[in-house]
């Protein structure tokens, strides 16, 4: 049965000529788009949603700046709707709200693992594919609970002031090595992805890092790595906060988003990355269970799948569409960020979502114990 880890690792080969073959098409299809033809789904046309309001929660930071804008803002300009932002995204905060029965999310970005898991869970809302146009999107992409919206990774980051580039760290062992590279660490403050983060410094090959996570030598081994830093690791809840970390010095390298990197070297931070033995992802769409505004919750998705809105993001903050026409749009200057370029993503390999459905709950609880410890 393909599973949806083998649907990312499809998407990542699969767009390995997109950027190329998807220009000579493009030009059709906006003239299509910009004729009607293509059309909204009746509930998303203009005036749809006068007088309804949609909150939309993300994870804060230039990322949900950059999807106001390529997203909320023409949505609400469409149909009348007025979009709300909130968050940053924080999973025990989604999952109480549910469990409370009235969320004051409507849509809400999510990673892959916490779709998986969050289904399991009974989180989200069913997608009325009727009010969607999934055919935008790789098949890979559509979920009965959720679309996705961007592929990102998570990448080693470093401040060019501590460690000039080309001097810099290319591994997880290197990051985890303070005598090569003085300095304090960024690490993320979620068990995924440090675990398997803390099995490559431990010099497990990226390849077996799942299998050997299977086991609870395996689990012991990832916390006893990180045990070994602990004591020079600073950890980030939010992405703007790794940004701010690694661009004032505070930290000389770690754990960031491929992303998040590329927004604040672009601003003239001095922060670069390497792709060795990133970890590729994707965001998902979804509407919290019992959501109150479901009718503009599956117009705003529906507005994420349009390619043109998906380039306008990616050109903010270099994280790949999941739409492929949105590639055609794409400044040429931003694929040397995108995970899915395929030299990059040939240097990592795709987070198993299917092992974190099963295992998120708990290795989370053991997280939290482990910090306190």
């Amino acid at each position: 049965m393909k599973t949806m880890s083998d649907g990312l690792e499809h998407f990542l080969s699969s767009l390995k000529d997109a950027q190329v073959s998807r220009r000579s098409v493009l030009g059709g299809g906006a003239a299509l788009a910009a004729a009607g033809v293509l059309g909204w789904p009746a509930a998303a046309r203009a005036g749809a949603f006068d007088g309804q309001t949609v909150v939309f929660t993300s994870w804060g930071g230039s990322y949900q700046d950059a999807e106001k804008a390529a997203y909320c803002e023409p949505f609400a300009k469409k149909t009348g709707a007025t979009v709300l932002q909130d968050g940053p995204m924080n999973n025990a905060k989604f999952r109480t709200m549910v469990e409370g029965g009235s969320p004051d999310w409507d849509v809400v970005d999510v990673t892959i693992e916490f779709l998986y898991n969050g289904v399991e869970s009974g989180l989200f809302e069913k997608l009325d594919r009727s009010k969607i146009h999934t055919d935008r999107l790789k098949p890979e992409f559509v979920h009965d609970y959720g679309m996705g919206c961007i592929a990102w990774s998570y990448n080693i980051g470093f401040n060019t002031n501590l460690i000039p580039k080309g001097k810099h760290p290319t591994s997880w062992a290197d990051v985890f090595d303070l005598k090569k590279f003085p300095g304090q660490r960024l690490m993320r403050d979620r068990v995924a992805p440090q675990l398997e983060i803390g099995l490559m410094a431990d010099g497990v090959e990226p390849a077996k890092v799942y299998e050997v996570l299977a086991t609870e030598e395996g689990i012991k081994r990832a916390f006893g790595k990180l045990d070994s830093i602990r004591d020079n690791v600073v950890w980030w809840e939010t992405n703007s906060q790794s940004q701010q970390l690694l661009a004032d010095g505070e930290v000389s390298c770690g754990t960031i988003l491929n992303g998040r990197v590329y927004d604040a070297a672009k601003k003239g931070a001095p922060i670069d990355l390497d792709w060795g033995q990133n970890i590729q992802s994707v965001d998902y769409l979804v509407i919290p269970k019992g959501a109150k505004n479901l009718g503009p919750a599956h117009g705003l998705i529906d507005e994420m799948t349009v390619a043109e809105n998906q380039a306008k993001l990616a050109n903010m903050i270099a994280y790949s569409p999941t739409n492929p026409d949105a590639f055609a749009s794409i400044d040429k200057e931003i694929a040397p960020w995108l995970s899915t370029k395929p030299e990059n993503a040939a240097k990592g390999f795709v987070i198993n979502a299917e092992f974190w459905r099963e295992r998120l709950d708990e290795l989370a609880q053991r997280w939290s114990e482990w910090k306190l410890s």
